[in-house]
């Protein structure tokens, strides 16, 4: 896990259901002294849960930044717990470009947590989303 966070790149921790991932995500980030922003993801977890939410105060609408944005934009750890239920989204380049997008911080990862899918329940990872991660399986005998 550190060889990926030093070259800069993201991890996808891949095992059984159960606490042991996460509990090893957790540890690395604890002796790494790194900050994270936390999602456990399911079926209802929609685009705006991840990006920016919009509350109505006094009468306005406001849009607060939700965990993906403040880990990207503080060069936080963002944590993706169930990443086997998100289900593919892919848009065109044109869509990209319409959004504007604002760069991330040179810190920023992605530490995602899912189980094998077809073998448990759950939707293969979208090809986009899949080729920005190489997986690692955590066995009982590999904690």
């Amino acid at each position: 896990m550190l060889q990926k966070d030093v070259l800069g790149q993201d991890i996808f921790l891949l095992g059984r259901p159960g606490p042991l991932r996460r509990r090893l995500a957790m540890q690395f980030l604890e002796l790494t002294n790194r900050e994270l922003e936390f999602v456990s993801l399911s079926r209802d977890t929609t685009e705006s849960d991840l990006k920016q939410r919009r509350e109505i105060k006094s009468g306005t609408a406001i849009y607060f930044d939700q965990s993906a944005v403040r880990a990207a934009i503080h060069g936080r750890v963002l944590v993706l717990e169930g990443i086997e239920k998100a289900e593919r989204n892919e848009h065109s380049l044109e869509e990209l470009e319409r959004w504007q997008l604002v760069r991330v911080s040179e810190d920023f990862r992605v530490v995602a947590l899912g189980i094998p899918v077809p073998r448990y329940l759950g939707n293969p990872l979208d090809p986009p989303l899949r080729s920005r991660f190489q997986a690692r399986d955590v066995g009982i005998t590999n904690y």
